[in-house]
């Protein structure tokens, strides 16, 4: 009795399991070689040609030749330093006196793109709008327009509540505004 409750369980597992595989799974290899994958890899980088070295630092040997060994003795060779870029000097803030309607972000990090949108292909843009408040917080956020897809727009909502900005001005001073901020979810 026990053994066939435990095939029983078995052939269910199996079942199971074989009905939730995918031909998309993240870790199947594709079949075949694909040429277009090879092209998508970096090409070399090339000795430097002044120093005679490759980019590893290494020295890199010349064909031998079968001239008389050369007359100069070893040693150190000094390359001329590389300019070093001066820095630009950045202004001092200037106090705002110019009215600003919209609010500017400051931290705005980019969303997560869904992970099963991504395996179905599906693209988007989602226009949000943001409600900043005067201290330039996120007061709220929803959709001006939908890509068409929950997840996406999910997302989008989601990573905009994280945002905070430079509000809007009038008078000098800080005030609540609303801003439409496109989100594009392309692979």
């Amino acid at each position: 009795m026990l053994a066939l409750a435990f095939a029983a369980g078995l052939l269910l597992f199996v079942l199971v399991w074989l009905g939730s595989r995918h031909d998309y799974d993240f870790y199947t290899a594709p079949a075949g070689d694909d040429p277009a994958q090879d092209s998508t890899l970096p090409a070399p980088i090339a000795p430097d040609l002044a120093g005679g070295s490759g980019a590893s630092g290494l020295q890199v040997d010349a064909a031998p030749s079968t001239s008389s060994p050369p007359t100069d003795t070893p040693g150190i060779v000094q390359r001329p330093a590389a300019p070093v870029a001066q820095p630009v000097p950045t202004p001092a803030p200037e106090i705002a006196t110019a009215d600003r309607t919209t609010p500017v972000p400051l931290s705005a990090p980019t969303p997560r793109y869904p992970a099963q949108a991504l395996r179905g292909g599906i693209d988007g843009t989602v226009r949000v709008r943001i409600h900043v408040a005067p201290d330039g917080s996120v007061a709220g956020n929803d959709i001006e327009s939908s890509s068409g897809n929950r997840l996406l727009d999910r997302a989008a909502l989601e990573t905009t509540r994280r945002w905070t900005f430079q509000p809007a001005t009038r008078g000098g001073q800080p005030v609540a505004a609303d801003v439409v901020v496109p989100i594009t979810f392309q692979r």
